[in-house]
């Protein structure tokens, strides 16, 4: 897989469920390489989990998590500043922190588009809390499981191919209803004022029906996506909505990668918003 903010296991449970097979998705920042390149973290060791370890017990990490949540709300890019002057210890409480905040996130977004699962996204069957034995070194402060704890979330598995090898792996005939149907989910989940930070076409799995010789498309990954505040204006809204391009980093991607196999068209709506917007010097 590319490297990403978190890892995947496919798994096999005993349970009367309709499917025995599952995806379970951890937020675990000692292996979530691509958070860890975006943040010059490094590669995890016993080392760095010892300079955590002791940066939690003496009680340094209630601080720097809520400074990490204030600021977070108001100041996007403070992080990429402030970051420079981390230490390894505050480093790794702060990739801590952010794989606790995109789990929440993707347990809120599944939960705003539960009529959706199992037809455009997974089914969302539980969230998961791995253990890690660094909670329990004797400590003076009574700690939150939140330091060391690995979240995570057990989805239905979808098995198919990414949309980015649809060449390999559908005629060339299906790709431009595919990539549509693609589309056509980002915005349905739009709709219900969810922004997505890191639409990609990984982002995508599709799913061939080998009786009815037809595909479907499941949309996956939500931990970086912005759900609208109550207080946030429709033109601030929009405005962030126009900046993502959530449409067209799918669309005209893949009208690339597909070289003839795919026409984007933008929908009446995205027009719209490149008209407000992005066209408006």
């Amino acid at each position: 897989m590319e490297p990403a903010e978190s890892q995947y296991l496919r798994t096999t449970l005993s349970r009367q469920l309709p499917s025995s097979v599952f995806v379970l998705k951890l937020y675990d920042r000692r292996f979530a390489e691509q958070l860890r390149q975006d943040h010059d973290a490094g590669l995890w060791s016993p080392q760095i989990e010892d300079e955590y370890r002791k940066f939690v017990h003496d009680g340094s990490a209630t601080a720097f998590f809520d400074l990490c949540s204030e600021k977070d709300g108001v100041e996007w890019a403070w992080k990429h500043e402030a970051g420079k002057e981390w230490s390894q210890a505050q480093r790794e409480a702060y990739l801590q922190y952010s794989c606790l905040k995109f789990c929440r996130t993707e347990s809120s977004v599944y939960n705003g588009l539960s009529d959706m699962e199992g037809h455009v996204i997974p089914r969302l069957w539980a969230m998961v809390r791995m253990r890690s034995s660094s909670a329990h070194t004797p400590s003076a402060h009574t700690l939150p499981h939140d330091y060391f704890d690995c979240p995570g979330i057990l989805l239905e598995y979808i098995e198919g191919f990414p949309l980015t090898d649809i060449a390999l792996n559908a005629p060339r005939e299906d790709w431009q209803k595919i990539c549509e149907d693609a589309i056509q989910i980002i915005n349905r989940i739009g709709d219900r004022h969810i922004r997505n930070k890191d639409v990609k076409t990984r982002s995508f799995i599709v799913r061939k029906d080998p009786q009815l010789e037809t595909f479907s498309v499941f949309m996956i990954d939500f931990g970086e996506c912005v759900l609208r505040n109550q207080d946030e204006s429709e033109y601030e809204w929009r405005k962030w909505k126009a900046m993502q391009d959530e449409e067209g980093a799918i669309g005209m991607v893949m009208q690339r990668k597909l070289d003839g196999g795919f026409k984007y068209t933008r929908t009446l709506e995205s027009e719209k918003l490149m008209d407000e917007f992005q066209r408006e010097d």
